[in-house]
Formats: C-alpha cells, structure tokens, sequence
C-alpha cells in the first residue's frame, strides 16, 4: 500500500510539473499581452520587444516568400527611430493609422535631408494600390516571420474563455484528478484497516475462546480430582 501511494504520489507530482512547465509560460505571456493591450491603445501588447499580431486580410497574400494570408500570426519586433532609419524596400513593416495597425511591404523610401524626415510608401503584395507616404513616427515595427493558421488561436487565447478554456480547465482536471485520488486512496487504507481490526477482533476471540475452554477444562478436572479424593 504505501508503495502504491509513493508510486501515486510521484504521478501527481509529475502531471503538476508538467502543468507548470507548459501552461504557466502561457498564463504570463497572455495576461502580459492583456494587460499592455488594455494600457497602450496605440502600441500593439509585445513580449521582450515582439509584438504577436492576427492577420485580417489577405492583402499580404502574393507571390513572395515572405508574405502571409489571412489568419496568419506575424511577429513584429518593435523599432526604435534608430532602427526605423535602417528599413529599406522590401522591408514588411507595421504602421498605425487612425483605429488601426496595418503591415505591408516597403516599396520605397523618401528622406528629407532639410528636416532628416523620414517617411516609407507602402503596399499590400496582393494590392494593386499603394497606401501612400507613411511617416517614420507612425511605424511600429518589422515583421521578422509569421505562421500561417494560428492568428485567430493565438487571439482566442488572449481572451478571458481562451484562458479558462486552455489554462484553467485543465488546472481543475488537475485538482480533480488529486482530490479523486486521495478519496479513493483512504477508502483503501479505511478498507484495510477494517480487514485488520476484524482480524485482529477474532483473534482476541479465538485467543478468549482458548482461555475458556482451558479454564473449563481445569475446572473438570478439579471437581475429578474431589471425587477422587
């Protein structure tokens, strides 16, 4: 029994650690992600400087390697004005507009040299149009590479039944699995102590059953002895 409960002991212990090392990573990153998204309106929620991002359109969808479709989960290392003056054509950057982030290729590059302005026209991959001169300030960052099919999970994830549903469930599978085990672990140490207490209740019968028919016995031979006598 107490190998059994050392062998149940190290499988709890074992499935906790697992847990640990894979949902605590993803608990810090989406809460980090949460809560930068819910301070800085204007800035996307990064992680050490990259920014995970859900692709919207399919305006990135053409021919080049480098391009993505929609649904896809880019990455966007956020630049500082010192980075943003070494982006050049063929560069995939992203910029904010009014209400929104947008990431498309760098097809050229206009600099002031009277005020050291800086400012990139881009353009969708799929796009027949460009969107124009954007200006350095309004860029966020470059896009450094991308998976396909995993921007509308790695969204989901980020919100409060994402995190239930991936983080949470399974910590209560967790605590279910430990309480179950422990219940039904004394249910056998309480069955096995019950085996004990009533072997151990007929033995001190059988050992009282002994002492009686001894004490009968004496008493038998006592009285034959007075016969005797």
């Amino acid at each position: 029994m107490k190998e059994k409960r050392r062998k149940g002991d190290r499988i709890s212990f074992i499935v906790m650690i697992v847990l640990i090392v894979l949902l605590l990573p993803v608990l810090i990153i989406n809460l980090t992600l949460i809560i930068k998204g819910s301070m800085n309106r204007d800035m996307p929620p990064d992680i050490c400087g990259v920014a995970p991002m859900a692709v919207n359109s399919d305006s990135m969808n053409g021919d080049r390697e480098d391009g993505f479709s929609k649904g896809a989960l880019i990455f966007v290392k956020i630049l500082d004005d010192e980075e943003k003056n070494l982006l050049n054509e063929g560069d995939i950057v992203t910029f904010r507009t009014s209400d929104t982030f947008v990431t498309h290729r760098i097809v050229d590059v206009f600099r002031n040299d009277e005020n050291n302005a800086v400012s990139f026209v881009t353009q969708g991959d799929a796009n027949e149009a460009t969107d124009g001169a954007i200006p350095q300030e309004n860029v966020i960052g470059k896009c450094i590479g991308s998976i396909n099919g995993l921007g509308g999970f790695a969204m989901f994830m980020q919100t409060p039944t994402g995190i239930l549903v991936f983080v949470g469930i399974p910590v209560l599978l967790y605590i279910a699995y430990d309480v179950i085990r422990i219940v039904l672990h004394n249910k056998r140490v309480k069955a096995e102590n019950g085996t004990k207490l009533r072997e151990q209740e007929d033995e001190i019968a059988r050992l009282r059953a002994l002492v009686e028919n001894h004490g009968g016995e004496a008493e038998a031979d006592d009285a034959e002895d007075e016969k005797i006598g």
